[in-house]
């Protein structure tokens, strides 16, 4: 019932709009257009633990796999409205499929310079954020995850406008929005399991875009502030307690409710002679009001070549959490247990060990890199199939990895993933 109501409320925005639009419109005719995209993706990698939710040893189908139609429609020139909906792996829990809409909005362009939305919008976060659910539209496999997971989420509820400026054989625009969503944040803890915990986001930000006819470069700005619905459950700080000399653990000192992160973003795509295509995304996303946060720089580079129906190409990616949080986990994960056994006694150091282990899990910490090697195959103009081989290090850990129970957070691990899919849009 709560994604439903989730649902309901952009829709009713929008169409709201739409009936008042229509009825002082209403000898202007309607103009409808649909499409519908899909991908059906299986997944499997070389090691039993789940990676980026859903990939481990056995072949799956959820990572990757969607389905989505999309409704226009046109009242004047100057008006018209959208809803697209999407069925998709629940954001919930790791059990569901659920249908959603990812945009839900009505527009009004009252020239060419200006464009206004209102509803449930994607903000352009990266280079593909408008037809990331899109596979037919583009050629990995699936694109970075390094970088396309940086954020919990890329729709919001609320404005967005669009300034546009024509140049000579170019545009520039610029996008200034301000919205907001409810968001779970996942979290795999090894002694308590997955959990999901819900949120409230506001996001705004601007985002100044330069395209030509074989380039585009984007630059964005992003402020979120983030509150836990529940209460103030983001643990802020952390002291040691020592014992003895040299021996202690780590407890959380102070809580938020909530949090507050400045998201930058850059992104190149050029279209190169000869069919060859460079694309380069990065971000770095400043974590404030807690020293456990998402404290993050990463990106990836790609080549592609296009050789008639083939597209194959070559990525490489990296995440890595910086500052405050990254010296926290490492200072708590050098706490041993058996330490404090001589001075505790085992029940109780197996218990402050526990508490170690979910601090540990909590942060959402992450220093891996990828190397994605694939290629794409046209079937038609309106669909592909696609076949990627990547593999994945993880240096000292990574909250995409689900560490088993009762050991070590994953560190120092390769994870290699093979991946197939057909897509299609139409």
């Amino acid at each position: 019932m709560k994604q439903t109501k989730m649902m309901k409320t952009p829709l009713l925005k929008v169409a709201v709009l739409v009936l008042v639009a229509s009825g002082s419109l209403a000898a202007h005719a309607v103009d409808f257009s649909y499409s519908a995209f899909g991908t059906i993706g299986a997944a499997v990698s070389d090691q039993d633990y789940r990676y980026q939710r859903f990939i481990d040893s056995d072949v799956g189908f959820k990572r990757d796999s969607v389905l989505g139609a999309q409704v226009d429609a046109q009242f004047t020139p100057e008006l018209s409205a959208t809803v697209q909906a999407k069925v998709a792996p629940s954001m919930r829990n790791d059990r569901h499929w659920d249908l959603s809409a990812s945009w839900a909005f009505a527009s009004w362009r009252p020239n060419n310079d200006w464009l206004l939305r209102a509803g449930k919008v994607r903000i352009p976060l990266y280079l593909s954020s408008e037809n990331m659910d899109v596979g037919q539209s583009y050629d990995f496999a699936r694109l970075p995850t390094e970088m396309y997971s940086i954020a919990p989420t890329t729709d919001v509820t609320g404005l967005y406008i669009t300034r546009n400026w024509t140049l000579p054989a170019s545009e520039l625009s610029m996008d200034v929005y301000s919205g907001q969503a409810k968001v779970w944040i996942r979290v795999a803890s090894r002694d308590t399991g997955v959990g999901f915990y819900d949120y409230n986001t506001h996001v705004s930000g601007s985002v100044l875009t330069w395209r030509a006819d074989d380039t585009m470069l984007r630059f964005g700005w992003h402020h979120a502030g983030t509150k836990s619905i529940d209460g103030p459950q983001n643990p802020q700080s952390v002291t040691y307690v020592p014992m003895v000399p040299g021996v202690g653990f780590y407890n959380v000192s102070s809580y938020t409710q909530k949090i507050v992160n400045d998201i930058f973003t850059i992104g190149f795509d050029q279209r190169l002679p000869d069919n060859w295509r460079v694309m380069l995304e990065l971000e770095r996303n400043f974590q404030h009001d807690t020293d456990l946060g998402a404290n993050t720089a990463g990106g990836y580079l790609a080549l592609l070549k296009t050789m008639d129906r083939w597209t194959p190409y070559v990525a490489v990616s990296k995440l890595k959490t910086v500052g405050a949080p990254a010296r926290l986990r490492e200072a708590v994960n050098q706490v041993d247990p058996a330490s404090l056994v001589p001075l505790v006694g085992s029940a109780a150091a197996a218990q402050i060990g526990a508490g170690q282990r979910q601090l540990v899990d909590g942060i959402p910490f992450y220093d891996q890199h990828s190397l994605a090697i694939g290629a794409s195959y046209a079937i038609t103009p309106h669909s592909k199939v696609k076949a990627e081989l990547l593999h994945t290090w993880v240096k000292r850990g990574s909250v995409l990895v689900d560490s088993p129970s009762g050991g070590p957070a994953v560190s120092d691990q390769g994870i290699n993933v093979l991946s197939l899919s057909y897509n299609f849009a139409f």
